[in-house]
């Protein structure tokens, strides 16, 4: 696509930006107007949705143009969209029908809008791992993982994280294995046996029949003829009869393929890849190319402000802050004072700033201030404030400073882009103009740092020149209040750990030798396939249908969407980290379900999305480390923290971690290398790290536990709970997802299914219960090279399927009611439950002792 494409995408972003701006200040309008507007989960579902697609296109632009000085624009505005997305998310669980869950089911707003399920799909931001500092910082991080991992006789390849147990596997003793050999071998020589006397026995029969048939014929030289004749004559028809039937075969296909109805018979999107893959690659060489000559421009374009208008800069700035102390000293007539110290000159733009800070909160108050008095007044003088309170909590519900941000962003592409031609700009090179107005403020803030010292100089000249004058001593300046110690910050537990590691680069070697950091095999959050959920809303919402103690799994989308929302975004920027709603900002991630759902691959999909160090702290590799002395467990521990914390963004990985949460019993002594040793350090080193405008660069860590049995009897529950702020379960795929997940799985080995052929609705349905890795593994069973190569001749049928997928890891319905009841404790659904229901109960007594009263 050209760039004039992507100018005018952006042009129709900017243009919907304007229009959900008005949209946002529709409540405060209705309130200024005395109208009632009350919002509520349709409104910030339709805001969310909108703001989604605004994103998507956004998003596109920036990876797409080449223009510098766009794309710095447009990267603003991505991130002021993104801090409005979460904004709103926070709006949408506040009203979720299902009262305080994460998972928001749309499929309502979307049938409603006509849109399809993709429009809230969610794409990671490129730039995380596009950007310049950001790939050179992951370049750096995976040199010195290698480094170690070639010092120390390791294998460089990336670990998949898969289960290494073969389900097709059968355990026999060697001489089980030769009997069956023997056994197998013996039938197959009596079968070659049988089939060697049948075909001697029809030759010779057929010998015999062609001899009878001559005797009675005789030898005449025309019956041969006319034999060779005819047989010449029914070969040809043959021939002819099968060469129109690969015709009209290879005309109905073609027809299907153009109709979409069948599959193509090669694979198209192979060499499409490569060359999209070419073009991307060419367009950021571009990109990186463009940047250099901006940064050079930049650094040019400085020099010339220094060198030709410094000069003038630096006098406007002296004479303004001349005239400043000239206009104070007059302003006290009688006493003729100075200035006590020159930083008075900046509080009066704090005034002036203050003042209109104060004029907006007086139109804020015109528009939504009335009620709030009313509500003040109701809790001064009457006794309904303090109850009113209890029962509702305030909601934000005017436009937030985001919104103001967008305004800001509206105006600056009016007045930069909007009426600018850059129809000749085929090389979308930087403009020279605007490049000296983006280093004029640089300029201007070192020409007022040396101004300000001059200034100061001069003030205290001019104050010791009239003290003389006046012969007065000078006061005595003030002693400088001494700071405040500042707090300190939360210590690890164990002290003395901390005290033993002088230098925090020499833990990674003892990591990487450890297996604890390592290197995964990459994959993303958009592999994890699964189809949307059609009927989320009501199967979510009206859980009394089904049953109290029955909520259906989220499905995959929704699981996608709360990691990038919840996780990912997070974990990437720091700025995102600080601005973000804290309560979608996850420190710690639990993920359970059945073997082979995907856990371990969402964990290596959160890595690799945002660029993160890998770390392993699951019970297999800790198993016989660090297990000397006392603080054996709070060493690694802490060595694993700080090095994230260097390596940052870090997600540190803790599978089968039911076995690390298990529950001690008093007065027991716990064996010193089981898992559950790093219980109490891992859960104080989850709260350590920080949310909100206190989060730095060493906060973005994410732990991530995965386990296949949190409804164990040993498991600590209350303790597994507490120490994750997230709780998702990756259930086995519905019915939809199971059509998408075989054909995708057959894809992958180069096989396209015609749906005539191979029926999948019958693996689909067969498949109930079983996990996506079962699935995968029977596809991998079946469709093996040889299998491929004969597809021509011996077609797929669904029974070659059956007996491998029934060897596979099967989620029994008892299971799945136990994950169910888990889930019901874990995410806060049973007191909600609870509450409801108390609430409920409490009315209808109430409704039944007024009817009593009426009576």
């Amino acid at each position: 696509m050209s760039h004039a494409t992507y100018q005018a995408k952006w042009t129709e972003c900017m243009q919907e930006l304007m229009e959900q701006v008005q949209i946002e200040y529709l409540p405060a309008e209705a309130a200024e107007n005395g109208q009632s507007f009350d919002p509520g989960f349709q409104h910030y579902a339709l805001l969310y949705i909108k703001y989604l697609q605004i994103y998507r296109k956004l998003e596109d632009c920036h990876n797409q143009m080449v223009h510098p000085q766009k794309r710095r624009d447009i990267w603003r505005v991505l991130r002021s969209t993104i801090y409005r997305i979460l904004e709103l998310k926070q709006q949408l669980i506040n009203y979720n029908p299902r009262t305080e869950s994460h998972f928001v089911a749309l499929d309502e707003v979307l049938t409603d809008l006509k849109l399809n399920p993709e429009t809230v799909e969610w794409k990671v931001p490129r730039y995380f791992l596009d950007d310049q500092e950001a790939r050179e910082e992951i370049e750096d991080k995976q040199h010195k993982i290698d480094h170690w991992l070639g010092v120390f006789s390791m294998s460089l390849d990336p670990d998949p994280m898969l289960d290494k147990k073969d389900p097709f596997e059968v355990g026999l003793t060697t001489d089980q294995a030769v009997a069956i050999i023997q056994k197998n071998e013996r039938g197959r020589m009596g079968i070659n046996r049988a089939d060697m006397v049948c075909t001697w026995r029809k030759d010779s029969i057929r010998k015999e029949e062609r001899q009878k048939r001559q005797s009675d014929k005789g030898d005449g030289a025309e019956d041969l003829l006319e034999s060779h004749a005819l047989a010449a004559t029914r070969i040809a028809a043959h021939w002819k009869r099968k060469v129109d039937r690969r015709r009209f075969l290879r005309m109905r296909e073609e027809e299907f393929e153009f109709l979409d109805m069948a599959p193509p018979r090669s694979d198209p999107k192979a060499h499409i890849i490569e060359d999209m893959k070419k073009n991307r690659d060419h367009r950021k060489q571009m990109q990186e190319d463009a940047d250099d000559v901006y940064q050079k421009a930049l650094k040019e374009q400085l020099e010339w402000l220094q060198k030709k208008k410094g000069a003038d800069i630096k006098a406007d700035l002296l004479e303004e802050r001349r005239q400043w102390i000239l206009d104070c000293y007059q302003r006290f007539d009688k006493q003729l004072k100075f200035p006590n110290e020159f930083d008075e000159f900046y509080k009066q733009f704090d005034g002036e700033e203050e003042e209109g800070d104060k004029g907006k909160d007086d139109k804020g108050k015109g528009k939504d201030g009335k009620g709030k008095d009313d509500k003040a007044k109701k809790g001064k003088d009457g006794k309904k404030g303090k109850d009113d309170g209890e029962d509702e909590e305030p909601r934000d519900v005017g436009p937030s400073a985001v919104v103001q941000q967008f305004v800001e962003h509206i105006n600056q592409y009016t007045e930069k882009w909007e009426h600018r031609d850059e129809s000749n700009n085929f090389d979308q090179r930087h403009d020279v103009e605007l490049a000296r107005k983006t280093v004029y403020p640089i300029v201007e803030a070192e020409l007022r740092a040396l101004v300000d010292d001059q200034m100061r100089e001069e003030l205290a000249n001019l104050k010791l020149l009239f003290a003389e004058s006046k012969k007065k001593k000078p006061g005595k300046p003030k002693k400088p209040k001494k700071p405040k110690k500042p707090k300190p910050s939360k210590k690890w537990p164990g002290a003395a750990v901390a005290g033993t590691i002088h230098n925090r680069e020499d833990c990674v070697p003892d990591l990487v030798e450890m297996g604890i950091l390592k290197k995964v095999q990459p994959c993303h959050l958009e592999d994890f396939w699964g189809e949307y959920h059609f009927l989320g809303a009501m199967l979510r919402s009206h859980h009394r249908f089904w049953g109290e103690h029955h909520f259906p799994p989220p499905s995959s989308q929704m699981i996608r969407s709360l990691l990038v929302e919840h996780c990912v975004l997070p974990l990437a920027q720091t700025d995102i980290r600080q601005k973000a709603p804290e309560t979608l900002t996850a420190r710690s991630l639990l993920l359970y379900g059945p073997k082979g759902s995907g856990k371990s691959m969402l964990a290596r999909a959160i890595a690799a999305e945002t660029g993160a160090t890998f770390f392993d702290l699951s019970p297999t590799v800790i198993e016989g480390k660090s297990t000397q002395g006392k603080n054996g467990s709070t060493l690694l521990v802490y060595k694993t923290f700080i090095v994230a914390q260097d390596m940052a963004p870090s997600v540190i990985y803790i599978d089968q971690v039911d076995q690390v949460f298990q529950a001690q019993k008093k007065g027991k002594k716990a064996d010193p290398n089981a898992p559950v040793r790093i219980k109490k350090d891992l859960s104080q080193a989850i709260k350590m790290i920080k949310r909100g405008p206190e989060a730095t660069e060493q906060d973005r860590i994410l732990f991530i536990g995965c386990t296949s049995k949190p409804y164990d009897e040993l498991v600590d529950f209350k303790e597994l709970t507490a120490s994750f702020d997230e709780k998702v379960w990756v259930s086995y795929p519905e019915y939809g997802s199971r059509v998408v997940l075989w054909q995708k799985f057959m894809e992958m080995h180069g096989v396209f299914v015609d749906p005539t052929k191979l029926n999948i609705s019958t693996l689909a349905r067969v498949s109930d219960g079983y996990s996506a890795g079962s699935i995968k593994q029977t596809v991998d069973r079946v469709l093996t090279a040889r299998r491929v190569q004969q597809l021509k001749v011996r077609p797929l049928k669904v029974q070659e399927f059956i007996g491998p997928l029934s060897r596979t890891a099967f989620c029994w319905r008892e299971d799945y009611q136990l994950f169910s009841d888990f889930d019901f404790e874990a995410t806060g659904e049973s007191k909600v439950l609870e509450r409801q229901n108390a609430e409920a109960d409490a009315a209808a007594q109430e409704a039944a002792a007024k009817g009593k009263k009426g009576k």
